[in-house]
């Protein structure tokens, strides 16, 4: 790759003379922005091909009416952020991280939206099962099903009145059963 010659031509420069300067400057701004960029001269030029980002220490300071997207170092991957204006609050967009309880998962979207899930196995006809992210007011969703059900007038539904931010009540047919869920919710 050719070096960039900043400053050239000079006021004085002859531009015969500096000719081979700013072809170097073109030819090196051209292979720089080839990069990550269509070619000056095809058809799609000025778009990008991909975005590369270095890894960033911290969040980028972001001043009013702006924001910024970058990547950040967890637990040894590059994961892609986004940070709010004025220094506002910065979400991890990429690898969200997932809390676990027992067997019960749940993460937080970036955009405030939780999703939990989950499996259960029973004893009794009834079993109280704990979101492992508490959600605001009632999940919006709550779905189940007993899984490997042989005949089919063996059931699983939800205790009325059970589903609350924390958790719910799952009821089966007969004792012994097992199943998943998933609810979502803010």
């Amino acid at each position: 790759m050719s070096t960039y010659i900043p400053n050239i031509p000079q006021p004085s420069d002859n531009p015969s003379q500096s000719q081979d300067q700013i072809l170097q400057n073109f030819q090196s701004i051209n292979t720089v922005n080839s990069v990550n960029h269509v070619a000056f001269n095809d058809s799609d030029q000025g778009k990008h091909k991909f975005l590369q980002m270095p890894q960033q220490s911290s969040a980028p300071i972001t001043a009013a009416d702006e924001a910024a997207i970058y990547t950040k170092d967890i637990s040894g991957l590059a994961q892609l952020f986004f940070r709010e204006e004025s220094n506002g609050i910065e979400r991890q967009l990429t690898n969200l991280p997932i809390t676990t309880v027992g067997t019960n998962k749940g993460i937080t979207t970036p955009w405030g939206i939780k999703i939990n899930w989950g499996t259960y196995s029973t004893l009794a006809t009834s079993l109280a099962i704990t979101f492992a992210v508490a959600f605001v007011g009632t999940p919006i969703i709550t779905l189940g099903r007993e899984d490997n059900v042989t005949p089919t007038n063996k059931y699983v539904s939800y205790l009325a009145g059970s589903v609350t931010n924390t958790g719910f009540t799952v009821i089966g047919s007969a004792a012994s059963f097992n199943g998943s869920y998933i609810a979502i919710g803010t």
